[in-house]
């Protein structure tokens, strides 16, 4: 019988909500990389010829290939933006790029939205109310419609909910995983007790029996030796049980 217990691991709620956030902030990217090519198009034919048309696709460019580092080595830049909160303003500014160029009526500007939904999910509520309140002054100083910044306001609040869910959903996991875990060591603690303990309780009691039943002294000390020894093994096992039983789980 082994002296202590070997728990099954249980991941950390930390490390389980990092990566199901992580997975959400790509996602965010990926979103965008899709929303910018399928807006190009109808943001180009409704900008006029010449330099606006230079100007809304070197902005078009840039901030797909920014999106697109971002998307593909996020696990790099993520915990940068966790430790250094105004780093995100470089991605509000990308946004306030496509809105400048394009105009916010542009179906570009809904890449906008993409700013707030990553506050709410990577700073929670406070982030989301900062960045969220920061773009929508941006459009309606460049002129935005109420829908726009209705919309900005929304997804800051949906990123924020959503990291909210992630977070309880994550501590509910591993408070399941060390109930199981729990549970799973009680059924090993009462497995052994049946095996070790409980045996050698049950061929006490029979070492006990048999001494009742004769009177000659070689076989009374050749009983009584192991009964004794019966005993001692019964004691050593139960001291391992409860060692197993003190481990912290």
């Amino acid at each position: 019988m082994t002296s202590t217990a070997a728990l099954p691991a249980v991941g950390s709620p930390l490390r389980l909500r990092a990566n199901a956030l992580q997975s959400l902030c790509r996602q965010v990217f990926a979103l965008r990389l899709v929303m910018i090519p399928l807006g190009v198009p109808l943001a180009l034919s409704r900008t006029a010829h010449g330099a606006p048309t230079y100007l809304v696709s070197a902005a078009v460019l840039f901030t797909f290939m920014l999106s697109y580092v971002l998307f593909r080595d996020w696990e790099r830049f993520g915990p940068l933006l966790l430790r250094h909160r105004w780093l995100l303003a470089a991605d509000m500014a990308l946004g306030t790029l496509l809105l400048i160029t394009a105009g916010p009526s542009s179906p570009l500007g809904l890449v906008a939205l993409g700013t707030p939904l990553l506050a709410g999910l990577v700073y929670g509520w406070r982030g989301s109310a900062v960045y969220a309140a920061a773009q929508t002054a941006v459009m309606a100083a460049l002129g935005g419609g109420l829908s726009l910044s209705l919309l900005c306001i929304l997804s800051g609040a949906a990123g924020s909910s959503v990291r909210d869910f992630l977070i309880r959903l994550t501590e509910a996991r591993a408070q399941l995983a060390v109930a199981e875990a729990i549970r799973g060591e009680r059924d090993r603690l009462a497995r052994e007790m049946h095996d070790s303990v409980s045996k050698t309780l049950h061929g006490l009691a029979l070492t006990a029996d048999a001494l009742t039943l004769t009177q000659d002294p070689a076989t009374i000390r050749v009983h009584s030796a192991l009964l004794a020894e019966a005993a001692r093994r019964a004691v050593t096992e139960s001291r391992a049980l409860l060692t197993d039983l003190r481990e912290p789980l």
